[in-house]
């Protein structure tokens, strides 16, 4: 069952901040997200979005930056291919459409770092992205309350409709971790139920938290909703209205030894408008 749940530098600074923006903690920063300016656009338009990190759904564009990211890609009706940026563009993504229909591009960032030296910021972080097995599987490994390390890879989607797309509908691009959708949000309308499923690997991930992020107006924060997916790796929502909204979920595993960590976490993300 979904429950509600409420939680409490410019743009133009983006260039000095993006390592520090980049390598944010899934503590100070847990939203990342690519963020169209429009989510359907004529079919001879521009598609442009921004690049964002943060919280409550509000957070700080930066660049295209090709060194901070392992794939940048668009899926189209005529295949996949990357998305082409400078160093430095703003927003980091401004391309032409090469075709009408529902045009899906995708983001997965490089792998980050971070280390906990305090027992209770894990654990916050823990409950609230629903990780709720990790405390009991961090103790039986043996490993150290006061000392942890984690490796955190973003996966991040968009849904843009250009020109006529209302036959299409989202899949799966490949990413470890990543969010479909069930419908297509051009056709829904405020009351009606949206589906997504979560894929580890290209296989359903059940028992996993997904939260769905409404974005606030007039800089308000945003709505937050959570439920856990099936056995199917679903998760199923009512649609509240028209506006902009995002999904997200995280996976955590094991770091391979090699990787010289405890922890390895996947951070998926799907925004997309109700018109």
């Amino acid at each position: 069952m979904e429950r509600p749940v409420r939680r409490g530098p410019p743009a133009g600074l983006a260039w000095a901040l993006t390592g520090t923006m980049l390598a944010a903690s899934p503590v100070a920063a847990h939203e990342f997200w690519i963020e169209p300016q429009d989510f359907s656009i004529a079919a001879d338009a521009r598609i442009k979005a921004d690049l964002r990190i943060g919280q409550d759904f509000k957070g700080d564009a930066f660049p295209f930056i090709p060194s901070r990211f392992g794939s940048f890609k668009l899926n189209d009706r005529l295949g996949e291919t990357d998305v082409e940026g400078v160093t430095g563009d703003l927003p980091a993504l401004n391309v032409a459409p090469r075709t009408e229909g529902l045009a899906i591009f995708t983001y997965v960032s490089s792998g980050d770092r971070i280390r906990f030296r305090e027992w209770e910021k894990f654990a916050f972080y823990l409950e609230l992205e629903g990780l709720d097995s990790i405390p009991a599987r961090h103790d039986a490994r043996g490993l150290p309350r006061d000392d942890i390390s984690e490796i955190y890879t973003r996966c991040a989607k968009t849904l843009v409709a250009v020109g006529d797309a209302s036959g299409d509908e989202d899949r799966a691009t490949g990413m470890r971790l990543e969010l479909v959708a069930g419908e297509n949000p051009l056709t829904l309308t405020p009351g009606a139920e949206m589906s997504f499923t979560l894929l580890w690997e290209g296989k359903p991930l059940g028992d996993t938290q997904v939260a769905l992020f409404r974005k606030g107006v007039d800089g308000s924060d945003a709505t937050r909703t959570i439920t856990r997916t099936d056995d199917a790796g679903r998760a199923s929502f009512t649609i509240p209205g028209n506006g902009t909204y995002m999904a997200a979920g995280v996976h955590m595993i094991e770091a391979p030894a090699d990787r010289n960590a405890d922890w390895q976490s996947y951070w998926a993300s799907l925004t997309f408008g109700v018109e």
